[in-house]
């Protein structure tokens, strides 16, 4: 037991670890590690020992805390050793089945969480005892769990993980009881995650006189927004349909109105890849506009993909995910005299 907390210590120091989990949604992941095989009693000459481990789970978030997961642990094999420590005697176990329990997590900061679980395992043991000469028992056992874990990215996290396993037993001929526990580290890759929301760029109104008669001027203004937009998503937010409606106003107040859409994508993925994204992108904001009788004399556009992203750390990149929206308005003032 003590052996196991100390490498799970070394593993939560070196990983990367996650944000909490999203409200709810599917997801599914795959982990590997090492297990120890503690507490052995055998009618043979098996003692503890360890071997590899490796798990696949799948399971649904029910809300911020809690989610239901199912999934297949293989424990490896317990193998005989002489004093050297190489296999002897041809003896083994060899044990692996089904999982389902409850799995808690509890947020630490915007990326760490701890997690905890407890259920049930289905277990199918062989006890080999001789080349031609094996027993085998299925069986349900109780299992618990804990771990720490990192968002890798708004879909993606990895957790290092442990998890002890009681009364493992064949129990067809009683040859063999043992407990087992598991350390290792685990990639979850989630459904539907959604990006933590950035606020959007406020508009900038600047105005820019510029005289056309003694006692006239026309007066230029310009108003700007960004639209930020989802990881590898061109579909336009509430918020950001909220910021188009804004510019929808401005261009029914004015007289002669331009309207520039450049848009922009973040520095993951292939360069060509992104740039359509960025195409894609423009065409929901012009779409949009469009649909909402924008009265523009124009509408210039500027696909830039990744060419001018600037974000290393996730909330970064968020901010390179965009459309950026600016409509310069010429408006008839008269001047007092």
């Amino acid at each position: 037991m003590k052996k196991s907390m100390i490498a799970l210590a070394l593993i939560a120091a070196t990983s990367y670890a996650n944000a909490a989990a999203p409200e709810s949604g599917f997801y599914f992941g795959a982990g590997a590690g090492q297990t120890n095989f503690n507490d052995v009693t055998t009618e043979s000459h098996l003692k503890d020992g360890e071997d590899t481990a490796w798990n696949a789970v799948a399971g649904y978030q029910l809300n911020k805390y809690f989610a239901v997961e199912a999934g297949w642990q293989d424990l490896g094999t317990l193998n005989d050793t002489d004093m050297r420590g190489a296999a002897a005697h041809g003896q083994n176990i060899e044990v692996s089945g089904a999982t389902l329990g409850l799995v808690g997590t509890l947020p630490l900061s915007e990326k760490w969480f701890l997690t905890g679980e407890a259920g049930a395992y289905q277990y199918h043991l062989e006890h080999h005892m001789a080349a031609d000469h094996y027993v085998s028992a299925t069986d349900t056992t109780p299992y618990v769990g804990a771990g720490v874990g990192y968002r890798i990215t708004d879909n993606m996290d990895v957790t290092a993980k442990y998890r002890r396993f009681t009364d493992i037993d064949e129990t067809a001929w009683n040859t063999a009881q043992m407990d087992a526990e598991t350390v290792g580290v685990q990639l979850t890759y989630r459904f539907g995650a959604k990006a933590t929301p950035v606020a959007a760029v406020a508009p900038v109104v600047e105005p820019v006189p510029e005289p056309v008669a003694p006692k006239y001027e026309t007066k230029v203004e310009s108003a700007s927004v960004a639209v930020l937009f989802g990881f590898d998503s061109a579909t336009l937010s509430g918020e950001g349909q909220a910021k188009l409606d804004q510019i929808v106003t401005l261009s029914k107040q004015s007289d002669k109105d331009t309207l520039v859409l450049i848009g922009q994508a973040d520095s993951q993925g292939d360069s060509s890849y992104n740039q359509r994204l960025s195409e894609k992108r423009i065409a929901a904001v012009s779409d949009y506009l469009t649909s909402r009788g924008v009265e523009v004399v124009s509408i210039d556009t500027q696909a830039d993909g990744e060419s001018k992203a600037q974000g290393q750390s996730i909330s970064e990149r968020q901010l390179d995910r965009r459309v950026i929206v600016t409509l310069t308005s010429e408006k008839q003032v008269q001047v007092a005299p």
